[in-house]
């Protein structure tokens, strides 16, 4: 008889060997027999000094950049098995010819992809049809009506003085309208073509220490008309406005305007070089030409002005019109020059409005107008800084966006103000297009969106990873110092995950933007994003805890109030369930006046969400008050997802993991259902399992506050078993759990050094992260090797570890190829500069299969579901892919429509320029009309062909998967229809 396979032996089999496994445990521990984990040696030898890590044979460098180090730590036993199984794979490979077998894995790394948009003006086209957005170090173009991404021209940016150089300002040229001048902070300059992204390889560097900001104008000079580029440098320890003479790429002529010591901020240049306008600190700065022709450069001499405004100034925009004359009193005293009006925007809310200025600047020169000021029309509603401000087309209206989340609309005839309320974040800026049809919104929490001016209706959203950014991007609220200040900036890791039912969607925790999820109690992340992996676009939002985006939502003293935060989230094996766990905690500020342990006003929630089919909405099933509580609240530390049921364990500070399943809704017997007949369930605990016996039950003494504890719990891939690691102040254990009965099977010690940072089984192996990498064996119930995520060589612990310096690991398992990754951050003292790399480990090597280096921290680590490989989230809101090579079925990310080649134009002939993939094949000549009319159905072939008949649902099950702005690519559209109407249909004999 063939011996049984199925997955329950293969279960009771793995009870079995667990439990003879604890019998073996209790009669060591019974006779005084150390644990083999606890006696570790290197290579043979005891532990005493750090080896270095060999990948591949080959020695890894010198970190002087305070990394991460592995020390590779192995039992004798496990050196004796490696070393054989070493030389059976020599056997192996010489046998297949050197060819690589099973044991390894190739791995390949996908470029970032994402990224924060910049506080740069959007630049929409004349036509209005694109949409040109500025991220760190590439611009991005979107279709208008699609909201699609059309292009992205990556531009070669350098690290420069420790840190990588970034895109500062971009401006589309006068002369041509496909042409952009783009300017890096470290001073170099490129002209690019936008609509087919050329012009990226040659640049030219401008003579200054860094570059602020920078304004494109046309301008005449003599007989001719070029682009004049006006930049605020930084130079010889002074501030400057520096006019070049550009010829293409050539700077033929060069001239300083105006210096000052403080940074010059918001230059605007207006009327074809006649006038200028910028700002330094509380100073704004006008300039006029004195003479309106110029026959060559050096005559473009302008004469500059400084008015002291009231209050720190933040914004500014520039409005120059021509001058109308309706009576020869106006014509006498203003003669012809343009009429300037200004507005600026100030750190305390208020907005200025400065209209005609060059007649009163000249006023001003007079003797007979020494004694006069120029007053300002005062305008105030923002209750912080005014983030952006700007004119109409006609004038009529000035624009203007902070902290709020409102537009507002002051018209400035009557009075009055319009407001757009409830946007999804703080506006940074404000752009009006060129004929005044549309308003393009540059929004914190990294989306853009264009409303129509007539209805203020969305016509384009585009949004990219709203997650929160590490160091957290400067404020114009923070230049008013107040009591509300917030603490430095420290990593957080984000809660994310990847739903079953849709691979290609992936589930983050993020905040009502950047600003509002810092608060004084630490990151708020009460939101959850949906963001579609193939679009790179947003899906939707909804918040799992309580918000208070469009509320006052500062105390009466002044501070922040603080939203909750989700710690964690899990899908159940088929997709159908959602779990959220969320905290919140007073600061501390409230608690120093209240008496009483901190721990009584701590709230703790767990969620369970249900999935709707239809549309991938969430419904809030059954919460969870304080699920893990002894005497007060306790944190919840982890959450894990049976692979196999529906069924998840928690573990929390109070030494207890807890089994949660749910049971049918009933009322008096009867079957309670909701919407559309849909069966409601509740959920509860059905299982609490004590790691330390009997010492943790019923009240615990708390009184030391100081102690945080830590844990992790995970399920194995049949869910049969349960294992969790935990330190409390009994101890830290590893302890192995029977998921039916609750018993524990068999409890490990001297695995975890530190806290604990997760755990996982990969086939036989257990695999706990803490401040070491420790691979158990299970059923041989031995240590197969460990690794020590140690500080760099040559710094001491006190540096490694001190204030400021910031550490994060991350755990996680690819079930597809059974290989394990870990992920960890690190930060040395005094330096911002946070070192982040990523090792993927098989259970069976202690050498990794892949080390690579990320050049911002690492926030979040999850696993693919349906492919191999894993999806990196770092602090500056990229995704990174890593995934096996030869998998066919690895997630491809959002790529623009033009590296498609779907954007081909006909030739001159009326043929159509084919790319290779969309070649004809087979025969040169073209198909006669009997060849076309042959009937498939009378074919004498065996393998009849039919027609697929595909069902109108089925077509517009794939068109409404998402809103317009949303949709996959065109190319992937394209693939799933023909894809349907490709099948071979089914005939019935």
């Amino acid at each position: 008889m063939a011996p049984e396979t199925t997955a329950e032996a293969i279960a009771n089999k793995r009870k079995r060997d667990l439990d003879e496994q604890g019998k073996r445990k209790r009669r060591r521990h019974e006779r005084g027999i150390p644990l083999k984990p606890a006696t570790a040696v290197t290579n043979g030898k005891p532990l005493d000094t750090e080896p270095s890590l060999q990948v591949n044979g080959l020695s890894s460098p010198p970190n002087p950049g305070g990394g991460m180090e592995l020390d590779v730590i192995k039992t004798d036993g496990q050196i004796r098995r490696q070393e054989k199984h070493e030389k059976r794979n020599q056997r192996s490979k010489k046998r297949k010819g050197g060819a690589l077998g099973n044991s390894g894995c190739t791995w390949k790394v996908s470029k970032p992809i994402g990224g924060r948009m910049l506080d740069i003006d959007p630049i929409l086209t004349d036509d209005e049809k694109h949409m040109i957005l500025a991220y760190n170090t590439s611009l991005q173009v979107y279709s208008a009506p699609e909201s699609l991404l059309l292009r992205k021209i990556q531009l070669p940016l350098k690290h420069t003085n420790g840190r990588r150089d970034q895109i500062a300002a971009v401006c589309p040229s006068p002369t041509s309208p496909n042409l952009l001048w783009v300017a890096s902070h470290g001073g170099l300059i490129w002209l690019l073509d936008w609509t087919t992204g050329t012009g990226s390889e040659a640049h030219i560097f401008l003579d200054c220490d860094r570059l602020h900001d920078m304004f494109v104008d046309q301008v005449k000079i003599g007989k001719h008309a070029r682009d004049v580029l006006y930049a605020s440098a930084r130079k010889e320890d002074a501030w400057h406005i520096i006019a070049h003479d550009m010829d293409q790429l050539e700077v033929k002529e060069s001239k300083t305007i105006f210096s000052c010591p403080s940074v010059i901020q918001s230059l605007r240049i207006a009327q074809h070089g006649q006038t200028f306008a910028a700002y330094a600190e509380r100073d704004v700065i006008l300039g006029y030409r004195k003479q309106e022709a110029a026959a060559n450069f050096d005559d473009l001499t302008h004469e500059v002005v400084t008015l002291d405004a009231s209050d720190e100034i933040t914004c500014l925009d520039l409005q120059v019109t021509s001058r109308v004359h309706l009576t020869r009193k106006s014509l006498r005293e203003a003669s012809d020059v343009p009429v300037m009006d200004l507005v600026i925007g100030c750190a305390r809310g208020a907005v200025f409005i400065y209209h005609d200025l060059i007649p009163q600047i000249r006023m001003l020169n007079t003797t007979k107008g020494h004694h006069n000021a120029i007053q300002p029309r005062k305008y105030h509603w923002h209750r912080k800084a005014v983030h952006a401000v700007k004119w109409s087309r006609d004038g009529n209206y000035v624009l203007s966006g902070g902290s709020e989340s409102t537009l507002v609309l002051w018209q400035l005839d009557t009075q009055k103000k319009d407001f757009l309320p409830h946007l999804s974040a703080s506006i940074e800026n404000i752009v009006v297009s060129k004929h005044g049809a549309s308003y393009a919104l540059h929004l914190d929490d990294n989306s853009a969106i264009v409303l129509s001016t007539a209805e203020m209706k969305p016509i384009t959203y585009v949004t990219g990873i709203q997650a929160m950014l590490t160091p957290r991007p400067i404020s114009k609220d923070n230049i008013v110092k107040s009591v509300g200040q917030y603490p430095p900036d420290r990593l957080t890791n984000i809660p994310a995950t990847i739903s079953p039912s849709n691979p290609s969607q992936m589930l983050l925790c993020v905040g009502n933007g950047q600003q509002l999820s810092y608060s004084a109690s630490g990151p708020s992340m009460p939101l959850m994003q949906v963001l579609d992996l193939t679009t790179m676009q947003s899906v939707s939002r909804q918040a799992l805890t309580r918000t208070n985006p469009t509320d006052v939502a500062v105390t009466s003293s002044g501070h922040p109030i603080t939203e909750p935060r989700v710690t964690g989230m899990k899908f159940s094996h088929n997709g159908r369930w959602l779990v959220t766990t969320d905290e919140w905690q007073p600061p501390s500020r409230d608690n120093s006046t209240l008496d009483g342990p901190v721990l009584e006003r701590k709230e703790s929630y767990l969620k369970f969400w249900s999935v709707s089919e239809e549309d991938q909405g969430l419904e809030l099933m059954t919460r969870i008050d304080a699920p893990h509580r002894s005497g007060e609240v306790e944190s919840l530390f982890d959450l894990a997802a049976d692979p196999n049921s529906d069924r998840f364990a928690t573990i929390g500070g109070d030494g207890i993991t807890r089994l949660w399943q749910p049971t049918i809704r009933q009322r008096d017997g009867v079957l309670i259902k909701g919407k559309k007949g849909r069966q409601l369930y509740s959920w509860g605990c059905s299982q609490a399992i004590s790691l330390y016996g009997n010492e943790t039950t019923g009240n615990v003494d708390v009184s030391d506050e100081s102690f945080r504890g830590s844990g992790a719990v995970a399920f194995s891939e049949d869910g049969s078993v349960l294992v969790c690691a935990a330190v409390h102040k009994h101890g830290a254990i590893v302890q192995v759990i029977d998921t039916e009965s609750g018993e524990i099977r068999c409890s490990l010690d001297g695995l975890i050094k530190g806290d604990v940072q997760g755990i996982s089984i990969v086939s036989t192996n257990l695999v706990v992260l803490s401040d070491t990498l420790m691979v158990y064996d299970l059923v041989l119930d031995e240590l197969r090797y460990g690794v020590q995520l140690s500080k760099a060589k040559g710094s001491d612990e006190e540096e490694a570890h001190g204030p400021g310096a910031a550490l994060m690991t991350h755990l996680a398992t690819d079930f597809q190829t059974g290989r394990f990754a870990v992920a960890v951050s690190r930060a040395r003292q005094g330096s911002s500069k946070v070192r982040s790399e990523l090792a993927i480990f098989s259970p069976d090597a202690c050498e990794p299969e892949l080390t690579t280096s990320v050049s911002n921290p690492i926030v979040s680590l999850v696993s693919s579901v349906e492919s191999s490989g894993f999806l990196i989230l770092d602090s500056a809101a990229q995704l990174i892919s890593v995934a096996e090579s030869m998998d066919t079925k690895s997630l491809a990310f959002a790529q623009p429509l033009a590296d498609l080649q779907l954007d081909q134009e006909p030739l001159e002939n009326g043929e159509t320029i084919l790319t290779p993939a969309l070649l004809p094949g087979g025969d040169d000549e073209p198909a006669s009309d009997d060849e076309m009319d042959v009937d498939m159905a009378d074919a004498a072939d065996e393998d009849v062909i039919h027609p697929a008949v595909v069902a109108p649902q089925r077509l517009a099950e794939l068109f409404d998967i998402a809103p317009s702005f949303a949709m996959p690519p065109i190319e992937d559209i394209f693939n799933q229809v023909a894809k349907m109407f490709s099948a071979k249909a089914t005939v019935p004999v």
